[in-house]
């Protein structure tokens, strides 16, 4: 298998493009990272994606903090 992602900024599912695009570079990652994993149903995959992705921009918007922010130890 390539390194190289399936989906890209410009290159994504149709599924994904009612999405916002920092929840759709979410998706992106997420559909990316599972195909990587061995994940082999596209369709999963995307719905998967896209519902995650939702899940952690509700999250982000909920939290005063910004949610890719880590503490410098």
């Amino acid at each position: 298998m390539t390194n190289t992602p399936m989906w890209t900024p410009t290159h994504f599912p149709a599924a994904m493009r009612s999405l916002s695009p920092s929840t759709r570079a979410k998706a992106i990652e997420i559909a990316n990272r599972l195909l990587e994993q061995g994940a082999l149903d596209k369709q999963r995959v995307i719905a998967f994606s896209v519902s995650e992705a939702r899940q952690w921009a509700r999250l982000a918007q909920a939290s005063p903090v910004n949610p890719s922010w880590q503490p410098h130890v």
